[in-house]
Formats: structure tokens, sequence, C-alpha cells
């Protein structure tokens, strides 16, 4: 990140909507000079003397050199400290044509206001302490959201509900350190027993535990659940794939081998996110080429959330069955009897299916017969897997913060051993590491953190937020 984007004494500029030809395009500034800009380069169309705060008012943007009308529109002023970045905000909402854009853009800069970087709306609103960086990363998984589910998702982690948690984390932490610390100040002059803390540390781990358990959950519903389709040759699996996705993506055709790649697209059933891949067929001696499409397929379904093992429902199962059915072994999988329209040998349900009734179906890719049946199955264990919440405001770590709850959570597990084992630490000891978990809880909201872990958040970021 450029090193600039730290600096908040200046006034930045970008364009907050993605550029090319629309309704509308947004200019956002940002600074001390925002207000000084702004009376330089638009006119509203009623005098006024100054722009009321929060109201849009409408006018013309014009070169501030010239008089020249550029183009008009609303201009809308936002007074720190109750802006977005905390700083006095203007937001011009303009034509959206790229060139009038554009000229507006460069009339801004001539009036010293330097472009802004990625992020740097956001991060100036994390430097203000209008937001932490839990919500910090909200914002852009809210932006990069491939589904209902993930909108929900994010919006709660921006409304504050993990950093509320990690919070009360961080709170029973110092309120125990500081009760250790004060026996420590005191214990020369003090007879008494130092404060036994298994109570609360135990409260605390559970707290941490419970936080955990909600990161696969929300990894589903910010990703999308790695679905898989699997079986072996010429079942249907690229059949069905298209089915799925309402259009032409893979190749089908009569030949064994046909898919020797993996293809990946996206679909959203009952408001979860799908990433689906189509595989190679699973079987034994197949030629080089293939070979490498059957590795493929076997890494996917190691990496799977969900497997969908499609069979042959108008045949009996057989040993390459058998074999891709053994390679989901362990992971949550649906079974598809595809063929139906063939007439079915196996029906849901059936033992030699080794799938229960209501993780199996009978469908027929071809001509679509059972597919709704197949969807709305599909969109319920994606429901289940990722969408529904033990509360309202349920939030969960991402990967950054997984980590650093890990980590602290062995800390904390470390402590809470030596104290079953009667290996009771010294305060001095139980402070030091304490302080540790402290700090691991703190760098998850950036009271704490380094400038590298900044860059490499603000690097998601588009310019213009």
């Amino acid at each position: 990140m450029d090193s600039n984007s730290h600096n908040t004494s200046d006034t930045i500029v970008a364009l907050s909507t993605p550029m090319g030809h629309s309704g509308i395009g947004v200019i956002r500034m940002s600074g001390p000079e925002s207000v000084s800009i702004l009376k330089r380069i638009f006119r509203p169309a009623v005098n006024a003397s100054d722009f009321p705060d929060r109201k849009a008012v409408y006018g013309r943007v014009v070169d501030p050199e010239t008089g020249d009308v550029l183009d008009d529109g609303l201009a809308l002023l936002m007074k720190g400290p109750r802006s977005y970045t905390g700083e006095d905000m203007v937001e011009l909402s303009l034509h959206g044509s790229p060139a009038v854009l554009d000229i507006t853009l460069k009339k801004i800069a001539s009036l010293g206001v330097r472009p802004a970087n990625r992020g740097e709306f956001t991060l100036r609103a994390f430097l203000s302490g209008r937001m932490d960086l839990v919500q910090v990363e909200a914002v852009i998984d809210l932006i990069e959201a491939p589904g209902p589910a993930a909108v929900e998702e994010a919006r709660a982690r921006l409304d504050g509900a993990l950093s509320r948690k990690i919070r009360e984390i961080a709170n029973a932490i110092k309120d125990l350190v500081a009760e250790l610390e004060a026996h420590i100040d005191f214990d020369e002059d003090d007879d008494e027993l130092p404060p036994d803390p298994d109570r609360e540390l135990r409260r605390i781990l559970a707290m941490m535990e419970e936080l955990i358990k909600t990161a696969h959950r929300g990894r589903l519903r910010r990703e999308g659940i790695k679905t898989v389709i699997i079986g072996k040759p010429n079942v249907g699996k690229s059949t069905l794939f298209n089915r799925l996705l309402h259009a032409d993506r893979a190749i089908v055709t009569p030949y064994p081998g046909t898919t020797r790649d993996t293809l990946e697209d996206r679909i959203i059933l009952g408001g979860a996110s799908f990433i689906l891949y189509d595989t190679a067929g699973i079987r034994e001696n197949p030629e080089p080429v293939e070979q490498e499409g059957i590795r493929r397929s076997l890494e996917k379904i190691d990496q799977a959330d969900l497997v969908i093992a499609v069979m042959d429902g108008s045949a009996p199962a057989d040993d390459r069955d058998r074999q891709a059915l053994e390679a989901c072994s362990g992971k949550e999988t649906m079974k598809v009897l595809n063929k139906k329209d063939l007439g079915l040998f196996m029906q849901p349900g059936d033992a030699r299916t080794g799938s229960a009734d209501q993780m199996c179906v009978a469908v027929s890719a071809k001509t679509g017969e059972g597919l709704d049946q197949f969807e709305s199955l599909l969109a319920d264990t994606g429901k289940t897997m990722a969408c529904e919440k033990s509360t309202s405001d349920e939030a969960s770590l991402n990967s950054r913060c997984l980590l650093l709850t890990q980590t602290a959570q062995l800390v904390m597990a470390n402590l809470m051993d030596d104290l079953d084992r009667t290996l009771r630490p010294r305060p001095e000891i139980m402070s030091l590491e304490l302080r540790r978990v402290l700090a691991l809880m703190e760098e998850m909201t950036g009271e704490r953190v380094e400038e590298g872990i900044l860059d490499r958040i603000f690097e998601r970021f588009c310019v213009g937020k």
C-alpha cells in the first residue's frame, strides 16, 4: 500500500462506481478541503451560501477556472465526524459517462486533491475509529458476497456482532489480568492466597471454542459450498452440470472420457451459493490424459464440502460405481440416480445405493424429469450446511481471525491443562500468558496490528471504497 494512504491530512478523490457507461456515476471526496473544493466546482441550482449536512443539492459541476458547465447532478455533503470516514466527505452523483466522470476527476485533482488508493476511504474510517478491522473485512466481504446468505453474514459482522463477542473475551481477559497483577503488586505485604482463575479461564475458553465452531459455516456462506459432481464415465455428470446451470457449459458426448479437465461454475439455491465442479469420470486403466483428469477429480473431492455422486439408475451398480463412492468416503454426499427416463433398476432408499431416502434422488438429466426435486434437496442441504443460524446475529470468524483465535485457544488450553494437573503456574506466568492471548484478540479488531497486515487487507478493496 502506498505510504500516502496512511496520511489523513490531505484530501482524496476517487470514482466509487465502476468505470463504464451507466445511468449515474458517483465521485467521492474525503478530507479537510472537501467543502472548499465542492464550493469551487459545484453551483447549486438555487443560490445557497452553504451546503446543508446530509441533504442532496441539485446543481451543476463547473470548470473552476472557466466556469464552463461540465455536467448537472446532485451534491451530498457529509460533515465529519458523522461521515463514513470520520472526515468531511462529498459525493457527486453525475451522469454515468466515462468522459464526463474523467473530466470532473481531473478538474478536482487540479485543485490539489490526491487520487485515493485502494480502500483508502475505508482505511480512514478505520484510522478514525469509525470501524474496527473485523468490520473493515466485512465491508469487502459484503461487496464480494456471492449470495443472500453471504450478504446476511457480512452484514452481521459490519453491524458489530462479531466485534462485540471478541471484545467480550478481551474484556474478560483484562479483568483477570488485573486481578492477578493486583495480587503480584501486593503479595509481599499480603498473606492471602493468589486468586483462583479456574472458573473464569474455563468461561473464556468456552467463548473462544464457540467462536471457532461458527467459522466453518461462515466460510460456506462467504465463499460458497464447494460441490463436486463425481461418478464413473457416461453416467450423465456433465449433462446434470449443464442442467443445474441452465446453460451448455460442459461438452456432452456418448463417448467415455469426454471430460478431461475440471469445469467450475456457481449457482444459488435457497439463499446458499454452490461452487459446482464437473469432473472426469473415475475408472481403472484410463489413458494418460484422462488419468490426469481423474487425479484432478480426486483432488477436488478431497477439497469438497459436498459431493454429488451420480450413478446410472437404469442399471445395477458395478465396481466402477463402488470405486467412485469410495472416493468420497467421509464427505457429505448426495446420490443421484440418473437416466430415470430409461426406467429405474435402483430406487432411492434401495440398499444398493448405500444412501438414505432423504439424500438420494432419481432424475433424468437428459429430459429434466426429477430436477425440481433434486434442486429442492440441494437447496435444503445448502441451508443446513450454511444458512441456518442459532441466533439472529451470528457472525463468524474469517480465516485471519480463525487462525488468531485458534492460537489464543491453544495458549488457554495449555493453561487449563496445567491447572487440571495441579501444576498451578505462578500469577506472573499466568498474567504473561494471558497478555499474549489479549494481544491476539486485539489483533483481530485492529487495536494492535502490523502495517503489513493492513496492506494485505486493503489490497482486496477497489479504489473508490
